[in-house]
């Protein structure tokens, strides 16, 4: 067989190079082409387009991006092994006895994967995309792909087309684990584009926490990524998702989440965002069975000209569910936010609990936010709340802390704390919400060193 040659530009050749590259069952082929076919049919969204119009695309081209990047090593055994760039990102908490799971990404491949024996010997399963393609085909045929359409828009239906990397998740049923499975993707070549997919199947009375963890050189680091990740909580699991976003700051990135909740699972989000030039984050929660609840918390922390648009679903089809979302956002110098949110409540849902707040902190005078909470109630008897909050940080609450001593650039740092730290708190793991403390404590140094304070 002819070495194949790894395609530089985005178009139909890198649809084909990943099939015969790959060696994927023949479900998941068609999948790929007929995401292609939508890909080519379906137009780039324009600020025209509902949903789109406060999104800022000037000057991005898919042209841009090579489809694939690979390393120049083949997988490692050992953390150490690594390239130093890349561990320097890996939180110390990532070592194997703080975890149930390891793998690693460089680009398209997955370099490192490690499962703990206990896990093992439970019947969990934790591979890379790839392989679960190869030897899970038929745990994944059927659900990849069900709750993230490619028929959705153009940016879906590119991720489906080019998918090259990812994870499996499997935990059976009754199943526990005490310890997080984690994810780490590094993405290092410059102009290169990241298509990752996570499936997590929770099966009923399982439990399981999974981290995924973005990361890139920083600075004028140029890239794409659009990533999927799905979920499938059966009847009485739980389910932790946790993402942290680091990316340098000419990066784009297009995220969807979903998760599908059955009877009496419930499904925690927590979705934090550092870097990127746009972060656009789409998340849908559908609660599908009676007793199903979630809890949807996003935070995200903007300077420079950074944008992030959260887009969230909370889709109540069954009685008696409860839905909880809080996203927060902390703006310097020039970044905005866009969210639009909204709690869908279908005519049979009757008994349904749900909340939505977006909250807005403002920390110069050229930051913008956008808030549009929305309702669509169909049934009757309900509890359904919403609201967004927009503002400067209070003056009187700094003059407080500052007649006691404290410096501006501490006493402002002390307000952002307490406003991100419901969302930090909920991150059930403590090395993870450690490392997302100590990004933000960076981001707010840096922006009282450019403030000269």
């Amino acid at each position: 067989m002819a070495e194949l040659i790894v395609p530089t530009q985005i178009g139909p050749e890198a649809v084909e190079f990943l099939i015969e590259r790959n060696s994927e069952p023949d479900w998941f082929k068609d999948l790929r082409q007929q995401a292609w076919n939508e890909f080519e049919q379906i137009p780039m969204p324009t600020p025209r387009d509902e949903g789109w119009r406060r999104t800022d695309l000037k000057g991005f081209q898919l042209t841009d991006y090579a489809p694939i990047s690979f390393p120049t090593y083949d997988g490692v055994l050992s953390i150490e092994a690594l390239p130093e760039e890349l561990q320097k990102f890996l939180h110390p908490g990532a070592e194997e006895e703080n975890v149930a799971g390891l793998i690693i990404h460089h680009g398209a491949k997955a370099v490192y994967r490690w499962l703990s024996e206990e896990a093992e010997r439970k019947g969990v399963i934790f591979v890379d995309m790839t392989t679960a393609l190869r030897e899970h085909a038929e745990l994944l045929n059927g659900r990849l792909h069900q709750l993230v359409s490619p028929s959705e828009n153009k940016f879906v239906a590119l991720h489906s087309a080019l998918m090259n990397a990812g994870a499996f998740v499997y935990v059976p049923p009754r199943v526990r684990l005490e310890l997080p499975l984690h994810l780490f993707f590094w993405l290092d070549a410059e102009r290169s584009s990241l298509f990752d997919h996570l499936l997590i199947l929770a099966d009923k009375e399982s439990e399981v926490v999974v981290l995924a963890h973005y990361a890139s050189p920083q600075g004028d680091f140029s890239a794409l990524s659009s990533g999927a990740v799905e979920v499938f909580a059966e009847p009485s699991s739980q389910v932790y998702f946790i993402s942290l976003q680091e990316w340098g700051n000419r990066v784009y990135d297009f995220h969807f989440v979903r998760a599908n909740i059955r009877r009496d699972a419930y499904m925690r989000w927590v979705l934090t965002a550092f870097g990127g030039k746009l972060w656009r984050i789409n998340c849908h929660s559908k609660l599908v069975e009676p007793g199903a609840s979630t809890d949807m918390l996003g935070m995200s922390v903007g300077a420079g000209i950074q944008q992030f648009d959260h887009h969230t679903f909370q889709e109540h089809i069954a009685p008696q569910c409860k839905s909880d979302l809080l996203f927060k956002v902390v703006l310097m110098e020039r970044a905005s936010s866009i969210y639009r949110g909204l709690i869908k409540v279908h005519k049979n849902a009757q008994g349904t609990d749900a909340y939505q707040a977006n909250r807005n902190l403002l920390l110069s005078p050229k930051a913008r936010a956008d808030s549009m909470p929305l309702l669509e109630i169909e049934a009757n008897e309900v509890r359904c709340t919403h609201g967004a909050t927009i503002g400067r940080v209070d003056e009187q609450q700094l003059f407080y802390l500052m007649s006691r001593g404290i410096p501006r650039r501490q006493a402002e740092k002390i307000i952002v704390d307490g406003f991100l730290h419901p969302v930090i708190d909920k991150v059930p793991i403590q090395w993870f919400s450690s490392k997302i403390q100590a990004l933000l404590d960076a981001k707010m140094l840096a922006e009282a060193q450019r403030l000269g304070y």
